[in-house]
């Protein structure tokens, strides 16, 4: 019993003395000291606060609302475990097999900082946004250790806020009347990043050293924030890791959210269980957060507050279209590539079948049409965005990540080229690591250093010998991240991806049509790959959807798309018929009339299976294609403009 006593008690000094107070405006919070103690580095210190309120819980009548002021507190709230991740997909968000904690109240503020910051309270701050499609992932998935190796420890001394924000329907669910607030995922940044410049000094930050990072979707919203006029000023840098930029679209919104009305959200754990991987939201116009259409904000260089900027790619990222370019599916390849270009061209530009005659013509030659995604999305969006940010007071820092070595660090998801979409986070925040080797590690300082420094210095470059130079938009220049034996990285190049910019900066003129909607006008080309590629090998790739829900959107894209088709063919008429008077415009209004009419009879009748069989009546021939997308043919590699010089 003695011996029971004096462990107890030697614990509970344990923890007083590992424990840390600091004082809020909000209240006073309890952290604890942590340590890294995986790297060959040696053990790097932080003292860390998990699960700090930034605003109100989003639950009751503040479902669907913008954030509110977190309330006061009295005594001492404990901040040393992580909150649950915001509602999603439990096992994506944790990337497990059990998943991990998910609620609606989830809007919480993770912090990392230490001795030194805490001394000199003017350390640099880098708020990380998490990824996932704006479905899934969250900050308190985060494994803390890399976080503070990378950003914290070897004398970085960096302060680093991980933050959730909410997510699918709940986060950027477009709503009729006044059910709800739109761009609410955006609206928690702003609120996070207004309580980090408000508390950041009691942590040990400068308030006016803050860089927003974030990858995939992360980046994306990224973007969005620092385009916003709401948010001039707010932050000082932003880092883009991979960032899509959406393309606007015609469709307001995939039918089955429109639908949603906030009584059935009731049960919020069953509706996200079900929807995590198709990409029914994203940040959208709301006239508020977001004014207009990126391309139009680009175009008037004045409406968007230049910020120093760094912003990069993997040479791989997703590849998704990489399935017309299967041997398996050779007979089909005409076929699908012009599906596709279909697609982006009847939802995007003002004359789509031009496009589509391009767009054949560009990609239809040996491998080229598996980037064509990536240089729509990735690519060309990049140059986009760097283009924006460059001016005589700011600093734009471009890169192309090639390292493809990672190998057993990397827990690969999809049998896809590498350096694949999210592989280098492995060395940044820990996502997706598997078994790392030695030089995994002496990669991982390197590659976290470029973000550190550039995090505290306005610079990535690696070494005064190898300095990065600054983006132009007449040169683009970039820094190859890749390394030898030796960890050397080749360096600065210019032109980064020529060939996707050539053809995308000429695809043609973008429809911002009047008659459509703006309430959700993003059109993500995973939402159409998906489908058609489930459709084609009879294995739905989207793992939580069964094979006749892929069937059914597949279906319900191809109706939509012949939609547009015959609406662009009266829009066309009207042309030819302008001179006609009375008579021609009550001749096409019945036309529209028709192709109303038409499309709801084939959907009573199943008739979007005729779709099908049109456009893959090939996939009949020997049989049914049951083959997996993970055994795609990758070794087609070869690309002028997309082989580094070594």
């Amino acid at each position: 019993m003695l011996i029971f006593f004096l462990v107890f008690l030697f614990s509970s000094l344990l923890e007083v003395t590992v424990s840390i107070r600091i004082q809020l405006s909000t209240g006073q919070i309890e952290g604890k000291h942590l340590n890294a103690t995986y790297s060959p580095l040696g053990n790097q210190s932080a003292i860390v606060f998990f699960g700090v309120p930034y605003v109100q819980p989003p639950i009751g009548e503040l479902r669907f609302r913008k954030p509110r002021p977190p309330v006061p507190w009295d005594g001492i709230l404990e901040t040393k475990e992580y909150k649950p991740a915001c509602m999603s997909n439990m096992t994506k968000t944790y990337k497990n097999d059990i998943g991990g904690p998910i609620s609606e109240d989830c809007l919480y503020a993770n912090v990392f900082t230490n001795q030194y910051c805490l001394n000199a309270k003017n350390c640099s701050v880098m708020i990380a946004i998490h990824g996932g499609g704006y479905l899934f992932e969250s900050s308190s998935a985060f494994n803390p250790e890399i976080l503070i190796n990378n950003f914290v420890g070897q004398g970085r001394n960096i302060v680093v806020v991980a933050i959730n924000y909410r997510l699918g329907v709940f986060g950027f669910g477009h709503f009729a009347g006044d059910v709800g607030e739109k761009n609410l995922g955006l609206f928690d940044i702003m609120a996070a990043v207004n309580w980090v410049r408000k508390e950041i000094k009691s942590f040990g930050g400068n308030k006016d050293r803050i860089t927003l990072l974030g990858h995939s979707a992360g980046a994306g919203l990224v973007t969005s924030f620092s385009n916003s006029p709401l948010t001039k000023g707010l932050i000082h840098q932003q880092a883009i890791m991979s960032g899509p930029l959406s393309n606007v679209s015609k469709q307001s919104n995939y039918k089955a959210t429109t639908k949603v009305a906030q009584i059935e959200l009731l049960d919020a754990e069953l509706y996200v269980m079900e929807n995590t991987t198709y990409y029914f939201g994203a940040p959208h116009i709301d006239g508020e957060f977001i004014v207009d259409y990126p391309e139009k904000l680009f175009e008037q260089k004045n409406s968007i507050f230049p910020i120093n900027t760094l912003i990069g790619t993997t040479t791989a990222e997703l590849r998704d279209t990489i399935y017309i370019t299967d041997p398996k599916n050779a007979h089909l390849k005409e076929h699908l590539l012009s599906n596709i270009c279909e697609h982006v061209a009847y939802e995007i530009y003002s004359e789509p079948q031009k496009f589509v005659e391009k767009c054949v013509s560009y990609y239809q030659d040996g491998d080229h049409a598996q980037f064509l995604s990536d240089d729509m999305e990735f690519y060309s969006r990049a140059i986009s965005v760097a283009n924006v940010h460059v001016s005589k007071d700011t600093k734009v820092y471009m890169y192309s990540y090639a390292y493809s070595g990672a190998g057993p660090a990397f827990n690969k998801y999809l049998d896809v080229p590498s350096p694949h979409h999210s592989e280098d986070l492995i060395y940044i925040f820990g996502t997706h690591r598997g078994v790392m080797q030695p030089k995994d590690y002496i990669i991982e300082k390197f590659y976290s250093g470029i973000f550190a420094d550039f995090i505290n210095f306005e610079d990535p470059s690696p070494s005064k010998e190898q300095p990065w130079l600054q983006y132009t938009p007449e040169k683009r220049e970039y820094f190859v991240i890749d390394f030898d034996e030796n960890f050397t990285m080749p360096g600065m190049r210019e032109n980064y991806y020529a060939d996707a910019l050539k053809f995308w900066s000429a695809a043609g003129t973008k429809t911002f049509s009047e008659n459509w909607s703006h309430s959700f006008d993003t059109f993500i080309i995973t939402n159409v790959i998906g489908p058609i590629v489930g459709n084609l090998t009879r294995i739905s790739v989207d793992v939580d959807k069964p094979l006749e829900l892929t069937d059914d959107l597949f279906v319900e894209r191809e109706k939509f798309l012949q939609k547009l088709k015959s609406e662009k063919n009266v829009e066309m008429e009207i042309k030819t018929r302008a001179g006609n008077g009375n008579g021609g415009k009550r001749a096409v209004a019945r036309k529209l009339e028709w192709v109303e009419r038409d499309l709801g009879s084939a959907e009573e009748k199943g008739g979007g299976i005729n779709i099908l069989l049109i456009i893959f009546a090939g996939t009949l021939i020997g049989g049914i294609l049951y083959v997996s997308i993970s055994h795609f043919c990758l070794h087609h590699r070869s690309r002028k403009g997309y082989q580094l010089l070594k």
